[in-house]
């Protein structure tokens, strides 16, 4: 896919160093090549487009075709969307597309014509998803717009802004995003990282503070309210705090620990540095969106 998408619009990894961010108020979309890397983590890419194919498949089972989909943040390939297009007949679905970036509509427009996927596509619209006003309803919305830990770029802005504006049937994708927080022992951290299939594993243990932010289709305002928690008394031998992102795409698709870069695990804060009884964990928005904590 990569090889196809990066032959039809030119847009190629090779250009990460020349690629421009843009900076929104919500926070930064990410340039042409750096979308177009997304499409290389193959168990993102992949758990993404089989759950988006799933999805559609419900929609379809209820006989009202077209479906209507929205797919924002389209980067320059369509990557959850456009592999799927030929799977079905043009009466049954029909894609509106939408980018901040007009370079990347009009490399992703070059992959329209090239695989001759037109009559799949609606309207196409180069504007902001954390503030645009919907036309019309939708059975699917998909966007991924994300960094591992929601940081720095604008999906859940994108999820505020788009989520209330839709029907109760209608299906976002992802489903639900969760961050867990877990306190870790570098030493125990490292020799499992580094430890062979071979080998009998090493003495392994977290200590789980449990979930710190949600945000799903059914409730997209909790994620701003703060979540208090205890420190373990223990936090000595385990004291660097982690965060751990899981996506739920839909139904049974899911991506876990290490399984793509919006998954891994991301060292938060080391309380050798400052220990504390408890912790507050917030959720900031604006134009660097991310989780940010207060100690007690």
């Amino acid at each position: 896919m990569y090889q196809v998408f990066s032959a039809i619009t030119g847009v190629t990894i090779q250009q990460l160093n020349q690629d421009k961010d843009i900076m929104l108020p919500s926070g930064k979309a990410i340039g042409m090549a750096g979308a177009a890397h997304c499409l290389l983590e193959m168990k993102r890419t992949a758990v993404f487009l089989r759950g988006i194919h799933n999805a559609i498949a419900l929609k379809l089972s209820a006989n009202n075709c077209p479906i209507h989909i929205l797919y924002a943040g389209t980067g320059p390939f369509g990557t959850l969307i456009t592999p799927l297009l030929l799977l079905y007949n043009p009466e049954e679905i029909k894609v509106d597309l939408l980018d901040i970036n007009q370079d990347s509509l009009t490399a992703l427009q070059k992959i329209i014509d090239v695989l001759e996927i037109g009559k799949y596509i609606g309207e196409i619209y180069c504007t902001d998803a954390t503030t645009m006003k919907l036309n019309h309803p939708y059975d699917i919305v998909v966007s991924e717009t994300m960094q591992a830990c929601l940081k720095n770029e604008p999906q859940v802005a994108v999820m505020q802004n788009l989520i209330p504006q839709l029907n109760d049937q209608c299906i976002f994708i992802p489903e639900e995003i969760s961050i867990d927080a877990c306190f870790t022992n570098l030493r125990m951290e490292m020799d499992r990282m580094m430890s062979s299939s071979e080998n009998v594993p090493p003495p392994f243990e977290r200590r789980p503070l449990g979930n710190v932010f949600t945000i799903k289709r059914d409730d997209v305002s909790t994620i701003m309210s703060g979540k208090r928690k205890v420190i373990p008394c223990d936090v000595a031998a385990f004291p660097v705090l982690k965060l751990f992102t899981t996506v739920k795409v839909f139904g049974d698709e899911v991506l876990t620990e290490n399984n793509s870069s919006l998954n891994l695990p991301k060292p938060f804060y080391d309380f050798r540095k400052h220990p504390a009884n408890e912790i507050e964990f917030l959720y900031v928005t604006g134009e660097k969106p991310g989780i940010e904590i207060n100690l007690f």
